[in-house]
């Protein structure tokens, strides 16, 4: 049943992407203005899937809503770190055979900070890979080699190496540790990411402590701007959220 929620998720994402959307409606009415029919709905529902994108004051603003439900917290004495996968480009490293970080490199550059900030605490990288298509390396192949290069050892890292989603993250992390400890283990993810990752880790019964990093929005009164490629970024974003925690709730919430 993981394997079809997973295929699921990444067919019905690559559908719903905001771009590809609006490259079946550009075919679509280049199809229907060639035909000569439909070409006044076609054209106008072109027109208003572009302008729709670009308003990035709509999406920035729902995102920023989005990334603000949960603070940042960072108390005195913790378990643990916990690192949700999701910031590496695992076949560029392959490639290249050079480390490379992606989009969400912040959850990575957080964690050095964090391993400073607590020097006796385990840490606890959680990912596989997110891929229908992968290469060699997964993502936790590629985070050791990733600490090990920018702090010089790997003592305190702890590698999950199976998950492919969230809710595996949580799964599998919690095969890893009793989760005994009285104190907190900080849960470092993506804004966007954390209120589905918090509420599905918590479910889990793993006593954490929320790090948002990675934030995509800027201020919700910023005003106006017209971005087309910023607006389908952030609208990505928003629909894999909503999509994702309504259907955890649904059909995997225990």
């Amino acid at each position: 049943m993981s394997d079809f929620y997973f295929i699921a998720s990444k067919l019905i994402g690559f559908f719903l992407d905001p771009l590809h959307i609006l490259a079946v409606l550009v075919g679509l009415a280049a199809l229907c203005n060639w035909l000569g029919r439909l070409r006044r709905l076609a054209n106008t529902m072109l027109l208003l899937w572009t302008v729709l994108l670009g308003v990035t004051p709509l999406w920035n603003t729902l995102l920023f809503d989005l990334e603000t439900q949960i603070k940042r917290a960072a108390p005195d004495q913790i378990s643990g770190i916990i690192l949700l996968g999701g910031a590496i480009d695992e076949l560029t490293t392959e490639a290249h055979d050079d480390v490379t970080l992606g989009n969400a490199a912040e959850r990575m550059t957080a964690t050095l900070g964090l391993m400073r900030l607590y020097p006796n605490a385990p840490v606890i990288f959680t990912g596989f890979s997110g891929r229908l298509v992968r290469g060699k390396l997964s993502e936790s192949d590629v985070a050791l080699r990733f600490f090990k290069e920018t702090i010089g050892s790997t003592e305190r890292i702890l590698l999950e190496n199976r998950s492919r989603n969230t809710i595996e993250n949580a799964r599998y992390t919690k095969e890893l540790t009793t989760f005994t400890e009285t104190g907190p283990w900080l849960l470092v993810t993506s804004a966007f990411h954390m209120p589905r990752a918090f509420e599905i880790f918590s479910d889990h019964q793993i006593y954490i402590t929320p790090y948002p990093t990675d934030f995509r929005s800027n201020h919700s009164d910023s005003g106006f701007r017209w971005n087309l490629a910023k607006g389908a970024s952030q609208l990505k974003i928003l629909m894999h959220e909503w999509i994702g925690i309504t259907v955890y709730r649904l059909t995997q919430k225990p």
